[in-house]
């Protein structure tokens, strides 16, 4: 072997950890730049031509039937429900002395309530009083 050689084995021997992560830092560029290339080559057609497929403008009734069948197909459950809950609402509307009868309660909920605040606050100003005549 001639002397560059056994300079040169020497050298790799010293640096082996030094060369290794250099080599693999330069093998990880190339992948992603051949995969950002790759990327480009195939994304880029595909990209144009799906773009010009979708339509530029879409009719008021061709956007209200599509969404009409969207609803119907995935929320129909939902629409049953809401419709169950206007129906008893348009029920108690008809009734209105069953409606009489729950504001009635609510605004005698309402009444203890306020009444217990109005205590509670007299209660908090005496103690106030008190602390500060001593």
């Amino acid at each position: 072997m001639s002397q560059e050689k056994v300079d040169r084995r020497k050298y790799e021997k010293k640096n082996r950890k030094t060369l290794e992560k250099k080599r693999k830092a330069r093998f990880a560029a190339k992948c992603i730049t051949a995969a950002i290339v790759i990327g480009v080559i195939i994304g880029v057609p595909l990209g144009i031509n799906i773009y010009r497929k979708i339509p530029k403008f879409v009719g008021d009734s061709t956007l209200q039937s599509f969404v009409g069948d969207y609803i119907e197909e995935n929320h129909n459950d939902e629409l049953q429900t809401v419709k169950l809950i206007d129906a008893a609402r348009e029920a108690a509307a008809d009734n209105p002395e069953d409606t009489s009868e729950e504001s009635s309660e609510d605004s005698s909920k309402e009444s203890t309530e306020a009444a217990s605040e109005e205590t509670s606050e007299d209660t908090t100003e005496a103690d106030t009083e008190a602390s500060s005549e001593e």
